[in-house]
């Protein structure tokens, strides 16, 4: 500390004596030629030094004002990047909402044979079973137990639990689900019961087809409406095996379902037939 104490008073009394001999200089430039042009060969040094010195110091300035100013713009842009990212993402949820809002209600406006009502999915079962999910209709909206439940894309499932404002739909995925089924293709119509299949849990399996039955890879199945709950003519989804069964009377149709279980977000739960009108 002492060192920069002396070194800062030597640097000062420098600075004071080249200070007043160019001051000098100044006053003898006329009258003493002589004197002013060796002053002014001593002086140079000092005055390429301090011109340089103060150079530096306008030149570092001016780089920490051009830093600031880039730091500033920088962070400008971050935050500007950042919102345009949020305004990409809430446009890109609403395409994929209007994507499927409009699916749905060309669905509803083509499937004239049934009442329907619009839900979206709150909730889900985490089990891997007993698959299920909860919707935002129920009792006061007229929702009742056993009401068949469906996307644009086909069958869903059946409603098993009614509460105030919710209900809880069982999967046709689950090991407990059934429905009626026939095979759509005019030259088969051959009919069997498609129901959750537990040794694969992604497949329904269709099962009670005697062994001529004409069932195919590719076939289409759909809802019978031989009993039960479900209304004949809804899509259940498509063969993409055919296997004896281990008595050999009968064989089973493994069928990937038309419906995506994973990315549900609405559905349509069918609360009656509409009757025909007569001319």
């Amino acid at each position: 500390m002492r060192w920069f104490d002396k070194k800062t008073v030597v640097l000062c009394v420098l600075f004071l004596t080249v200070f007043l001999l160019v001051v000098s200089a100044a006053r003898l430039q006329n009258r003493y030629p002589l004197m002013s042009r060796l002053a002014a060969a001593v002086l140079t040094p000092f005055d390429y030094v301090f011109s340089g010195l103060a150079g530096g110091i306008q030149t570092g300035t001016l780089f920490t004002r051009d830093l600031a100013t880039v730091y500033r713009e920088n962070q400008n842009l971050r935050a500007e990047n950042q919102e345009l990212r949020h305004v990409v993402f809430q446009l890109t949820e609403k395409a994929a909402e209007n994507e499927r809002l409009q699916a749905m209600l060309e669905f509803r406006t083509k499937t004239v044979a049934f009442q329907m009502k619009a839900a979206a999915v709150i909730g889900r079962d985490p089990g891997t079973l007993n698959h299920s999910l909860l919707i935002n209709q129920g009792a006061s909206d007229g929702i009742r137990v056993n009401m068949p439940v469906v996307t644009h894309q086909g069958l869903v499932g059946h409603v098993i639990e009614v509460f105030g404002g919710t209900a809880k739909v069982r999967l046709l995925l689950d090991a407990n689900s059934s429905a009626a089924a026939m095979v759509q293709r005019p030259q088969s119509r051959a009919v069997g019961i498609v129901e959750g299949n537990p040794a694969q849990p992604a497949l329904l399996r269709m099962k009670n087809l005697l062994r001529d039955s004409d069932v195919i890879k590719g076939d289409k199945i759909m809802t019978s409406g031989l009993g039960g709950i479900y209304p004949k003519g809804l899509l259940i989804g498509e063969v993409v095996d055919v296997v004896d069964d281990d008595g050999g009377l009968l064989k089973n149709a493994m069928i990937r379902s038309a419906v995506d279980f994973s990315r549900l977000e609405e559905v349509f739960v069918i609360t009656g037939e509409r009757t025909p009108v007569r001319p």
